[in-house]
Parts: C-alpha cells; sequence; structure tokens
C-alpha cells in the first residue's frame, strides 16, 4: 500500500481546505462509483487531524495524509496517486496494483463476471428468471 500526492494535489489542499502545518487528511474507500481497480466503489476524503487506526501515514508540505484500518479493503495492494487536474479544476485519483497487474475495473476477466447483463434486480439483489 502506497499513497503518493502529486505537488499540485498537495497545493490544491491547501489552497482549498486552507490546511495549515499539522492539519490532516483522511482517504477512505466508499460504495458507488468506480476506479481503475474498483467496480462500485470510489474514494473519498475528508479532514480528519488525528488519524484514529492509522495504518499507512505520510507528510507532504507540513500535511499529515493518512488511511485508517478500516478503509484497509479499499486500499490494500494499491499504490494511489492524487494528482490536480488544472482542466477539471479537482482532484484526480490514479490505483495500480503493487504487484504491476493492471486487470479490468475489480480484476474482472471477462465482461460477463461483472453482471454487466443485467439479470440481477438492483432492488434486491435478486435474480430475474
Amino acid at each position: 500500500m502506497k499513497l503518493i500526492i502529486t505537488d499540485a494535489a498537495s497545493q490544491w489542499f491547501r489552497d482549498e481546505m486552507d490546511l495549515k502545518p499539522g492539519n490532516g487528511i483522511k482517504f477512505y474507500g466508499k460504495t458507488y462509483g468506480q476506479t481503475e481497480v474498483h467496480h462500485g466503489f470510489s474514494q473519498g476524503f475528508t479532514r480528519e487531524d488525528k488519524p484514529v487506526e492509522p495504518i499507512l501515514e505520510m507528510q507532504k508540505d507540513g500535511i499529515n495524509y493518512h488511511i485508517d484500518s478500516l478503509d484497509e479493503w479499499f486500499f490494500k495492494d494499491l499504490i494511489t496517486t492524487v494528482d490536480y487536474d488544472e482542466q477539471a479544476d479537482g482532484l484526480v485519483f490514479h490505483f495500480q496494483h503493487e504487484n504491476g497487474d493492471t486487470p479490468d475495473v475489480a480484476g474482472f476477466v471477462k465482461d460477463a463476471d461483472d453482471h454487466s447483463d443485467n439479470k440481477a434486480d438492483a432492488s434486491t439483489g435478486a435474480s430475474r428468471h
């Protein structure tokens, strides 16, 4: 598990969230969305100056960035890069497996594995037959 905050992202956090040295940001996984390696989940972040149970901590420009143990499931075995996209005027997150593998979203080998055939009822999770 590795966390990379680019210089541009660090500047964004300090400017947009009015962070000062000693302040902190927690990254976490949440339902809904998609990343290069997750299907149905995306990342989030919030101001949290004192980590609760950190499993990863790093500091850049005096700001503490961390991931708590409750979110290990989301970041385990991943290199997470947080960058700033000037065109979108916001942060972008990129995920890569530490072992260099770049499987399809969520590691599915074939499209059929992601249940995109719409045979599941999203309201109950039951199959439609």
